[in-house]
């Protein structure tokens, strides 16, 4: 018997645990066959991860400085050393472009992340139990979804001014804001979701086996509530990108000269008659970046539609 294979982990685990594997592998399965015919989801998957790669690996693949400036080549068009030429400053416009995209990123991930984080708990827990707790977290989200996202954003970003911070330090109230002002349709829309699931047998089966309402509405109504949100946060994060360049075309966002999509669309203004590359650029990166989360939204919710899953 030296030579039989020897027992797989899973064999030992409970039959319920191998039954959950055996059936989310399935489900996976189901998913990535359904993702790889859809052409917009594909497109857009691969636009983004040519987006985050490109940002990850900025470092190994320039050479120039994003923030000091060399005035003797200022404005100059691409060419091999400068492959989307230079600024008005004489700074690379490919290695702006690229840290410009990292900072957004990061904002966008955590700040949805940070939405996440804050609504679906409130969703869940409103939507399952109901009464009071229902009714102090919807007025909550009422009171918020009365007040322009825009406003809030620039409430948070002027006083962020008005203390003085810079830097890391006001970009983690921009994240601030983003986060709060995503919370609510969050909560609203896992709330619904949860409102629909808790009907369901599933639910009742898990309350008669002696399951708490807490662990009913985490362990068995939340997974259910995954397909909804994760569409929902991937064309979020393109909006988010969208905002922070709006904020910072504003002038409202990061201070010069730290690499920014917006800021530097916005400096380039002056240039636009002369040399017309200086603006096209940053531009296309914003397009770009909304674009393939839209496309990546657009396309996971036509797959992860319910009527495509099997519960």
């Amino acid at each position: 018997m030296s030579g039989a294979n020897p027992p797989d982990r899973e064999s030992f685990a409970p039959p319920s645990f191998r039954k959950n594997v055996g059936r989310w592998a399935v489900k996976f399965k189901d998913l990535f066959d359904e993702f790889k015919k859809s052409k917009t989801a594909m497109l857009g998957a691969v636009m983004l991860v040519v987006l985050v790669l490109t940002c990850a690996i900025a470092p190994a693949i320039i050479s120039h400085d994003p923030i000091r400036p060399d005035y003797r080549k200022r404005l100059q068009t691409p060419s091999a050393e400068h492959v989307l030429g230079t600024d008005r400053f004489g700074r690379d416009i490919f290695s702006r472009v690229l840290y410009g995209g990292r900072r957004l990123l990061v904002i966008a991930m955590v700040a949805v992340t940070l939405g996440l984080a804050l609504g679906v708990p409130m969703g869940l827990f409103a939507g399952y139990f109901g009464g009071w707790t229902d009714a102090i977290a919807m007025r909550l989200v009422d009171g918020l979804l009365a007040f322009p996202g825009i406003l809030l954003f620039l409430l948070f970003v002027t006083l962020a001014q008005e203390y003085k911070l810079d830097g890391f330090a006001k970009d983690i109230v921009l994240v601030l804001a983003l986060g709060f002002a995503f919370m609510p349709e969050t909560a609203r829309l896992t709330r619904g979701t949860a409102l629909a699931e808790k009907k369901k047998e599933y639910v009742e089966a898990s309350l008669i086996v002696g399951n708490n309402g807490f662990y009913t509405a985490v362990r068995e109504v939340l997974p259910n509530c995954i397909s909804p949100l994760i569409v929902h946060a991937t064309v979020y994060l393109g909006f988010v990108m969208l905002v922070v360049a709006a904020l910072s075309y504003l002038g409202l966002g990061t201070s010069p000269p730290t690499p920014d999509w917006g800021s530097d669309l916005r400096a380039a203004q002056e240039h636009m008659e002369t040399h017309p590359l200086v603006a096209v650029f940053p531009g296309v990166a914003i397009s770009y970046a909304v674009l393939s989360f839209n496309l990546l939204g657009d396309g996971l919710r036509d797959i992860l539609d319910p009527r495509i899953i099997e519960r």
